[in-house]
């Protein structure tokens, strides 16, 4: 019984794992709708792994090394198979000379530095330094959702081609400096439910509720926005220390 117990929350980021294989799978075959479904099934996932080892303490060396394993695909080489597809789908489809596409792959480049650098950095067990690769993900993922439900006709167009191209490009460098700059970052784990210790928290979460309400899927890039800037006026590294 102990060593199901142990390895349940290996078998829930076993999962994540399999989601993320599973999202690269429908990135080949262009279905990127699908594929973002599949990387939020992999954030749930991510979620509750390490949910339950807190729940059922046991906590294991193996966890922590799967995790990392399973996060570099799902929300590293996932997205950034996602943002070279969406690249390529602006782009001209017959050039295989053209290397802008290549830009996107920068994304598990940067997503495996971070997690590396997150195993050995024992500050970030209170705030987080850098964007989480989780959140990068779900960015990146949200865009095939944004362009079929909130921009089908400007995605329909020549200029809206060209204009997400470049978009996309300016999202993967981004993104990939967000994951490894030194920025203290918010971490959503409560300690406790009381306003004083987690105002920008439950700040994030009422304009996040705010904003999905308001925008759908595009309420996803406008809730990453809101959290660094709240981070940065929280200033959570100040925090812990006080």
């Amino acid at each position: 019984m102990n060593t199901i117990k142990k390895n349940i929350p290996n078998a829930i980021t076993s999962l994540n794992l399999l989601f993320g294989c599973i999202a690269l799978v429908l990135i080949f075959h262009n279905k990127l709708v699908d594929a973002a479904c599949m990387v939020l099934f992999a954030g749930i996932a991510d979620f509750f792994d390490g949910m339950a080892a807190r729940l059922l303490k046991v906590h294991s060396a193996i966890g922590k090394e799967l995790d990392s394993l399973a996060d570099v695909v799902s929300f590293g080489v996932v997205p950034g198979m996602m943002i070279f597809k969406l690249i390529d789908n602006t782009g001209n489809l017959v050039d295989e000379s053209d290397i802008v596409r290549w830009i996107g792959l920068s994304i598990p480049v940067f997503a495996a530095l971070r997690l590396a650098k997150f195993n050995i950095d024992e500050r970030q067990a209170t705030y987080f330094i850098g964007v989480p690769t989780p959140a990068v993900a779900l960015l990146i993922s949200s865009f095939p959702l944004i362009l079929i439900y909130n921009a089908a006709d400007f995605y329909d167009s020549a200029s809206g081609h060209v204009t997400l191209r470049w978009i996309f490009v300016a999202v993967s460098i981004i993104c990939s400096a967000l994951m490894v700059l030194p920025i203290p970052l918010i971490s959503m784990k409560f300690k406790n439910m009381s306003w004083t210790g987690n105002k920008s928290r439950f700040l994030l979460l009422i304009l996040s509720l705010i904003s999905i309400i308001v925008f759908r899927f595009a309420s996803v890039p406008i809730i990453m926005m809101l959290y660094i800037v709240l981070s940065l006026f929280a200033n959570p590294a100040k925090e812990t220390h006080e």
